[in-house]
């Protein structure tokens, strides 16, 4: 069992949305969704918790252009049909008719993004303490609850697509938020596994390449740090006219002469510097 994932309960229901779409019974293993635009609405409703989503953007999400006129019937046949799933395998009535929508009741527990968010913003709030031990093993285990990217085979929908990549965005501020931590604990290998990849997926996020450099230079790889940053340089300079920021600056001129301190401590103010898609 991952860090910070409890076992599930006989009976007790787990959505997850960091990943692929599912949803688990811990009585009765992984329930049947249905069809595409049946798992596009949940998926949905899963993305807004606890909120109340207007029939019109479900709409959007199960029909990107031209709905047919049936639409709000479709959809609520999908709903009767969710809802039958739901209350055969957790309490009765989760999914609810309100003004203009539908909501869906969960709570922190049965929902992995919303598991993942409490334990990242208690590791957000133990850096700024500067109980960077703590920090760093809270947003590790937000990390653990991945298996993303998240909702990869519902991206078809736009609207999805959108929410998806707002919670991969989540994901990325996470990773940076604990490689800085581990950093600063001395702790590069750590990092050294996985920052590469991401890098090379998300080449303009500047915290990943800041990071990455810092990571490099502390495993005497000055050499590998170097490139890192010149690649960023180039890459800026060609798609944008731009330069790396000063505070990225100010950490590649404390490698060049050596410097211990290549990052600023994690924190609000080290979160506050803007970030790449």
């Amino acid at each position: 069992m991952q860090a910070g994932v409890a076992a599930p309960r006989p009976g007790q229901v787990r959505f997850s949305v960091l990943g692929p779409l599912s949803v688990t019974d811990g009585g009765a293993g992984a329930l049947p969704l249905g069809p595409l635009k049946q798992r596009v609405l949940l998926a949905m409703l899963l993305c807004r918790p606890n909120s109340m989503v207007s029939v019109e953007a479900l709409t959007d999400a199960l029909w990107d252009d031209g709905p047919p006129r049936t639409a709000r019937k479709n959809i609520q046949v999908h709903v009767w049909a969710l809802r039958k799933l739901l209350e055969g395998a957790c309490a009765r009535g989760r999914l609810v008719r309100g003004a203009g929508g539908y909501l869906l009741s969960v709570d922190e527990e049965e929902l992995d993004s919303l598991r993942f968010r409490r334990l990242a913003a208690a590791g957000r709030e133990a850096a700024d303490r500067g109980e960077l031990p703590l920090a760093a093993r809270l947003s590790n285990q937000a990390l653990t609850l991945w298996s993303g990217p998240a909702l990869p085979e519902l991206r078809c929908s736009r609207s999805l697509s959108d929410e998806a990549g707002h919670l991969d965005r989540e994901y990325l501020q996470v990773y940076e938020d604990w490689a800085e931590a581990e950093l600063w604990l001395g702790n590069a290998r750590a990092v050294a596994g996985t920052i590469r990849e991401l890098t090379a997926l998300h080449p303009h996020r500047e915290r990943l390449r800041a990071a990455h450099m810092n990571t490099l230079f502390r495993l005497g790889r000055q050499t590998e740090a170097f490139a890192v940053y010149d690649e960023y340089r180039q890459l800026l300079a060609g798609e944008f006219g731009l330069g790396p920021s000063p505070v990225l600056e100010a950490q590649y001129r404390s490698m060049l002469t050596g410097g211990k301190n290549l990052i600023s401590r994690p924190g609000r103010v080290a979160r506050s510097a803007p970030v790449g898609p």
